[in-house]
């Protein structure tokens, strides 16, 4: 057996070092395994292989089943054992430390989609709904804990849904997690929700339906954190802008703003609803909301602050922000600007598999086409990008 470089007593506990462990220590390898030829036995790629050894829970059980048989892992190692208990049907009574690998593998997974791939993030979803689905059913008193949990599942479900254009999936999703809200009776995942719900509406262009709903999630929110106002807040503030709505925008992120501030010292374990509001997005959504009222330079100041905030672990928050600037610099005349922007972010969106963003870049590009310089060389180069894989 190969000499790993992880201790095996360090690595317990954390899924990935467990497979890292033993793909260097695969029984009759002298050398263990790379990457690349557990990829190729797993039948996945290596960049999902190099994904799963740093993730602490790795959500599918099924991945874990077949690493542990390919690798020779212990199923207890992988909390196999466990999970397979727990979906059977049965009057099983929890345990904290149970629920305790429940929560840490939500919030794993939450963690996994702005850090990673949408792939990545939503493989094994439905199958651990369906899991903890079964546990509620089983009306052990842990109900409402299960209930929470199972919100936090299905607002991811119906955010990734909401980002592949599936946009009636998404709101079932985030209807469903509406009702695992209330039966959990927690404030900030119940005006989350509709909060998403709201957001999914915007996306779909059904602007009067989106700001009446968000006006909803406000008023729901009375009892919820201020995190999680400032988010439903500066979500109204984007729907207010795109109605013309301009003074009544800049005041709603004055009210986001000052709500995000009330709650800077909210812990992460405390964030039920997982919004992740930081100064970083206020000023993105401030420099968004500038730009739809025609101040496109007056936004690219908050877009380019935010940028400078940036954490550079969440991808999907840097391309989100230069497609933003794209616009930004295409509704100041930039268009060469607006092109290197809109390229950067669309690279960036192909590694995410964000079919949202995407199509965004392409949205940008059909705007300069419509533009006064849709026979500009930088133009062609962005078309050129968006078909080239």
């Amino acid at each position: 057996m190969a000499k790993s470089p992880v201790i095996l007593d360090e690595a317990i506990g954390h899924h990935g070092k467990i497979v890292k462990y033993y793909r260097c220590a695969v029984m009759n390898q002298p050398r263990g395994w790379t990457q690349e030829q557990l990829a190729e036995a797993m039948s996945v790629s290596t960049r999902w292989v190099q994904e799963i050894e740093k993730m602490e829970y790795i959500q599918d059980i099924n991945r874990r089943k077949a690493l542990a048989i390919i690798l020779g892992i212990p199923a207890a190692l992988l909390n196999i054992d466990r999970l397979e208990r727990l979906s059977e049907r049965s009057t099983i009574q929890l345990q904290p430390a149970t629920l305790k690998d429940l929560e840490d593998g939500v919030r794993s997974r939450w963690h996994l989609y702005h850090s990673s791939s949408n792939q990545i993030t939503e493989e094994g979803l439905l199958e651990q709904i369906e899991i903890l689905e079964q546990l509620a059913d089983t009306g052990a008193i842990n109900e409402k804990h299960i209930a929470r949990i199972l919100s936090q599942n299905y607002q991811l479900a119906g955010i990734l849904a909401r980002d592949d254009f599936k946009y009636s999936r998404a709101k079932k999703y985030l209807r469903d997690a509406l009702i695992f809200a209330k039966e959990a009776g927690s404030p900030d995942l119940i005006a989350a929700s509709v909060a998403r719900l709201a957001l999914v509406l915007l996306r779909q262009g059904r602007e009067d339906d989106a700001l009446l709903m968000y006006y909803e999630a406000a008023d729901l929110s009375k009892t919820a954190q201020s995190v999680v106002r400032g988010y439903i807040y500066s979500g109204l503030a984007e729907a207010l802008a795109r109605k013309g709505l301009r003074d009544d925008c800049y005041r709603t992120l004055d009210i986001a703003e000052k709500l995000f501030n009330q709650a800077r010292n909210i812990s992460s374990e405390d964030d039920l609803a997982f919004i992740y509001l930081t100064t970083q997005s206020l000023q993105d959504k401030r420099g968004e909301c500038y730009v739809l009222s025609g101040q496109p330079w007056k936004g690219i100041e908050y877009l380019q602050l935010a940028e400078k905030l940036l954490d550079g672990s969440s991808p999907r928050n840097h391309c989100r922000l230069l497609l933003q600037q794209a616009e930004a610099f295409l509704a100041a005349g930039e268009p060469d600007i607006c092109v290197e922007y809109t390229i950067e972010g669309l690279q960036i969106a192909r590694t995410l598999g964000s079919a949202g963003n995407i199509n965004w870049a392409s949205e940008i590009h059909a705007k300069l086409l419509a533009s006064a310089w849709k026979n500009e060389p930088v133009v062609g180069k962005l078309g050129a990008a968006i078909v080239a894989e």
